[in-house]
């Protein structure tokens, strides 16, 4: 795949998510509606899908990308050649009538393109890289944002993360990304970071990176195990003392 690094690094995470019951709704709320179509996709009892509740008196999140505008702004300044902003994220909103990805690029200003990914499911934050291998340009990096914070969770089997990745990339930098791939992983590596949701495992590589365990030269599989498909990325750690990290809570 083309050369890509990581140069930057962060998380946002929701402290303390607040998940409300659907039958606490008003039968004509529009989120009971929604929740009543997930269940039924889901071929679940609508009992069983609570929905996330957004910041009191914030209009940001009530419109479902309070999460998207801080991984942004997590990264720090965007860069001064503009880049393509690449947000991936699946699943129904707070607001359906909201576009997180425009809301945040109007907000923020940023300065490039703007790619919306979604229905890669639990696969956001490893089958995505083979989206980027080709889109972006030889002489070009780009900006990525992986979000699991879903509006309607399934509290009985569903654990997700509530939070996303955010990664600036260029050319040269910290960590290499050597592949990426759909199905069982390969090989043995240094450092193995799996998950069942799409930002589990960038996860534990963060805490890894933060506590000084990933040295130089050491490869790192970050592995996503979802119900029905498995995904894979492979780092190197090139130069992991260079790399940037920041997070953030909500």
């Amino acid at each position: 795949m083309t050369e890509l690094y990581l140069d930057t690094f962060a998380i946002t995470v929701r402290a303390d998510p607040l998940l409300r019951l659907t039958g606490e709704l008003h039968r004509t709320h529009q989120q009971r509606q929604v929740a009543h179509l997930v269940a039924a996709r889901r071929g679940l009892p609508v009992d069983r899908i609570k929905v996330r509740q957004p910041l009191h008196n914030d209009l940001a999140d009530a419109g479902d990308f309070l999460i998207v505008q801080q991984a942004l702004a997590a990264l720090g300044p965007p860069p001064e050649r503009p880049q393509t902003l690449y947000l991936v994220r699946t699943g129904p909103l707070l607001d359906p009538m909201v576009a997180p990805l425009a809301a945040t690029v109007h907000t923020l200003g940023w300065p490039g393109d703007e790619v919306g990914v979604s229905h890669l499911e639990e696969q956001g934050g490893t089958l995505v890289f083979d989206l980027l291998a080709w889109t972006i340009p030889e002489d070009a990096g780009a900006t990525l944002i992986v979000v699991d914070d879903p509006a309607y969770v399934d509290e009985a089997t569903e654990r997700p993360a509530f939070a996303a990745v955010s990664l600036r990339l260029s050319r040269a930098g910290a960590l290499r990304v050597v592949a990426c791939g759909e199905g069982a992983p390969p090989g043995v590596h240094s450092h193995t970071f799996s998950g069942s949701g799409p930002c589990d495992a960038w996860l534990g590589l963060y805490s890894a990176l933060t506590s000084g365990a990933i040295r130089r030269s050491e490869s790192v599989l970050l592995h996503t195990a979802g119900r029905e498909r498995q995904g894979w990325v492979l780092l190197e750690a090139a130069r992991p003392e260079r790399l940037h990290l920041n997070s953030v809570r909500i």
